[in-house]
């Protein structure tokens, strides 16, 4: 998109590292298809490319990434790289994802560091960007709690697209059946699956044989085998299925296989496996921690207790009702809709569009090209 004697709008995106499997990847993916709809063009840069190639995405260099009206900094854990933007005099919003705090890595000193090292750049970041935005209001506060002066939610994916085709379905499990629970996301700690196969092992008792626990996402090598000690030492060696990273093929599968999502973790920004599973009709059960609870709203099954055998009778008893698994799914469904006035590719376009006018239309922000972070909050 471009004005009469402008040259077209560019905006070039970085994050340390980009793959198909991880959700900041996915996001870039979107805001650029988003963008390139109306016209702007861009590019997503990263210090670490995980089986993606050009032109998909780029590896980090100087002497590209400062061609552009725009650059979107990524950021989550810290990154190493991070510095060698601070030189490069172009504008530089911020599109900020959760920071897992250190707490949780008390096993790995290495990741409990970048988890510091996230905290202290974002300091830093607040003087050196025009903008900020994130994908919750959770991690909204938390800029906040940063000083950031006028953070803006910025959607992760596009609702609205499939919101056609989503009808709810009427559930009818026989209780012979085996059921299978799912879990999609890395085995990390914060993620809470030892909950999760303790709650399985109260569960199988009121379960028909045959049913399975997925754990489907990459893995912290160390919890994953304290994951695997324990799922032995409960005798689920045969029910509890740890996957590793899959295809986006297998996951469909997964997602089709299941009869519902099971979501115990402790800390999340947002958590896109949420709206996979509403998208096809898949109860959920989830703890209302952190941003798992503005994204469920009044939707599915909040469960209330840290105790296992207390969630396994409330799974337990949502399972063998129909009527209570049909009711999950109308809730998720009127939460999808919400969920698409705010969550779609056209309130990416005009934030980002409008970020662009005024960066065009304002000389002493043309004059600040380091950062200006004051410069939303006048008027």
């Amino acid at each position: 998109m471009k004005r009469e004697n402008q040259q077209p709008f560019r905006i070039h995106q970085y994050h340390y590292s980009v793959s198909r499997a991880d959700g900041i990847s996915h996001q870039m993916f979107f805001i650029q298809s988003a963008l390139s709809k109306i016209g702007i063009s861009g590019s997503i840069f990263a210090s670490q490319l995980n089986q993606i190639k050009s032109p998909h995405a780029f590896q980090l260099n100087l002497e590209q990434i400062w061609n552009c009206d725009l650059l979107l900094i990524h950021h989550s854990h810290g990154n190493p790289d991070l510095r060698k933007l601070a030189p490069i005099e172009i504008p530089k919003a911020l599109v900020y994802h959760n920071i897992v705090s250190e707490k949780f890595y008390p096993h790995d000193p290495f990741m409990a560091e970048l988890s510091h090292l996230g905290r202290r750049q974002l300091n830093s970041l607040r003087k050196e960007t025009i903008a900020s935005f994130t994908g919750s209001q959770f991690n909204l506060l938390d800029l906040k709690h940063h000083h950031y002066p006028n953070p803006q939610l910025l959607p992760l994916i596009d609702f609205s697209k499939d919101l056609a085709e989503l009808k709810t379905p009427s559930i009818r499990l026989l209780k012979t059946e085996p059921k299978n629970l799912l879990f999609v996301g890395r085995l990390t700690p914060h993620k809470n699956q030892a909950l999760l196969i303790k709650t399985f092992f109260y569960l199988k008792k009121s379960l028909p044989k045959g049913s399975k626990l997925f754990l489907v996402g990459t893995q912290d090598p160390t919890y994953t085998e304290y994951l695997k000690l324990l799922t032995k030492q409960l005798g689920l060696s045969q029910e509890v299925k740890i996957t590793g990273p899959v295809t986006r093929k297998s996951l469909e599968n997964y997602y089709e296989i299941s009869d519902a999502l099971v979501c115990l973790s402790e800390q999340e920004g947002f958590c896109i496996p949420l709206v996979e599973a509403m998208s096809r009709h898949l109860p959920i059960f989830f703890h209302p921690n952190t941003g798992v609870q503005e994204t469920m709203g009044k939707s599915g099954c909040a469960l209330n207790t840290q105790n296992p055998w207390e969630i396994a009778e409330i799974i337990s008893t949502v399972l063998n009702s129909n009527q209570a698994m049909n009711s999950l799914v109308k809730s998720q469904h009127r939460r999808w809709v919400e969920l698409s006035r705010e969550q779609n590719s056209k309130k990416v376009q005009d934030l980002l569009l409008d970020l662009l006018m005024k960066l065009r239309t304002t000389p002493s922000l043309q004059m600040n090209r380091r950062g200006a972070s004051h410069f939303l909050t006048q008027g």
